[in-house]
């Protein structure tokens, strides 16, 4: 999805742009509630980490808005593209691991969490 981005940025490619950033929006609020009802499952101290979710909320929210709102399909949306792409890399990878690992390391490799409602794909 990053990709699209960043090749309807540069082809200045509005309506492909718009539809990519909104597909990565969906997807990062999809990954953020399945994280937040992970972890409150877990017990696992929320608070701080769902502030970060909020801020990748709000940066999704100002992108779409200037694309819409302003038009803008300029150079500083391929920033954008890798901002995303090192952001994703960074709170999943680094982040989610930092945050989880300690306690699912301590759970069976096949444990199920009941009713916890997760969202698929």
């Amino acid at each position: 999805m990053i990709r699209e981005i960043d090749s309807a940025s540069k082809a200045r490619d509005h309506f492909a742009l718009l539809r990519s950033v909104r597909q990565v929006g969906a997807c990062m609020n999809r990954h953020f509630l399945n994280e937040e009802l992970l972890a409150n499952s877990l017990h696992i101290p929320f608070a701080l980490h769902k502030i970060t979710h909020q801020n990748m909320r709000d940066e999704i929210v100002l992108i779409r808005h200037q694309i819409v709102k302003e038009g803008v399909v300029t150079l500083h949306m391929e920033q954008y593209a890798q901002f995303l792409q090192d952001w994703l890399i960074n709170h999943i990878a680094d982040e989610n691991t930092q945050l989880m690992k300690s306690v699912l390391q301590t759970r069976p490799y096949d444990f199920k969490l009941e009713g916890m409602g997760l969202m698929q794909r």
